[in-house]
């Protein structure tokens, strides 16, 4: 019969770290890292500003809301 060594401790395995799931990288976040942030045009935001103009019930007077608010949707940061 084979003997066994006796040793001070059972050994233990280290129990298993968390491994997240890496984010994959976007195609257009990648494209802006080679070339900079997208610069929306003029009539991108125009029209933009014209779909959120008419998504808030036609409200006069916020027309620079409306356009700034565009251009933060339209840039690829």
């Amino acid at each position: 019969m084979a003997t066994q060594s006796k040793s001070s401790k059972p050994s233990k395995a280290a129990p298993a770290a968390k491994t997240e799931t890496p984010i994959k990288a976007s195609p257009v976040r990648a494209a802006v890292k080679a070339r900079g942030p997208y610069e929306p045009t003029q009539e991108e935001i125009q029209t933009r500003a014209f779909e959120i103009y008419v998504s808030e019930g036609c409200k006069e007077g916020n027309d620079l809301e409306y356009w700034l608010r565009a251009e933060q949707e339209l840039r690829v940061v």
